[in-house]
């Protein structure tokens, strides 16, 4: 024998199940800090640093080695007014907590390098300090603003990253960015 308790007394516990789950959510709802911080997303970078054949020239106009430093950066105001020396030997204490990533090499007339990886989130602009022989007759430092980082979405983890493609090109006398199609 069923009785006709049971069946009421299912729907009303169903119903008192679903109030207070409402509740209890709407109550940590308001316990919630004000905002998240937003998170970007990173972009690949895919930086390609060419040393043309005469780069670099001695006192006879003989291609030299030059040193290459590329910074990413957070803001490029610091770097874009530093002096070259300073940058060259203390580039942490000009920089401070602008600087991000900084990779250091030596190109040979004619050699080139990629740097392939992800960019720091808080990147917005690249740097580029070139160790010219005549640095008074030379452009040794270069700087490309990149685009704002978006937001970071759901989708990304199915969908490829956006890709900066930059290329650097190291002429007798002169360092300069440009975008890579």
């Amino acid at each position: 024998m069923v009785s006709i308790f049971f069946p009421r007394f299912a729907i009303w516990l169903r119903i008192g199940g679903w109030l207070a789950l409402s509740g209890a959510s709407a109550w940590l709802s308001g316990c919630a800090t004000a905002s998240a911080p937003v998170v970007k997303e990173r972009t690949t970078l895919r930086l390609q640093i060419a040393a043309s054949e005469n780069v670099n020239p001695n006192e006879w106009g003989t291609a030299a080695p030059i040193l290459v430093r590329v910074y990413e950066l957070k803001s490029p105001t610091a770097f874009q007014t530093g002096d070259f020396f300073t940058l060259q030997s203390d580039d942490k204490k000009i920089l401070g907590d602008d600087v991000l990533v900084v990779d250091e090499f030596i190109l040979r007339p004619g050699d080139t390098r990629e740097i392939v990886r992800k960019s720091n989130p808080a990147t917005t602009a690249i740097g580029v300090l070139a160790g010219y022989r005549d640095l008074g007759k030379s452009v040794w430092r270069a700087v490309y603003r990149l685009p704002i980082a978006p937001d970071a979405a759901w989708y990304r983890m199915a969908l490829p990253d956006k890709e900066q493609k930059l290329t650097i090109q190291l002429d007798q006398r002169t360092v300069s960015i440009s975008k890579s199609d």
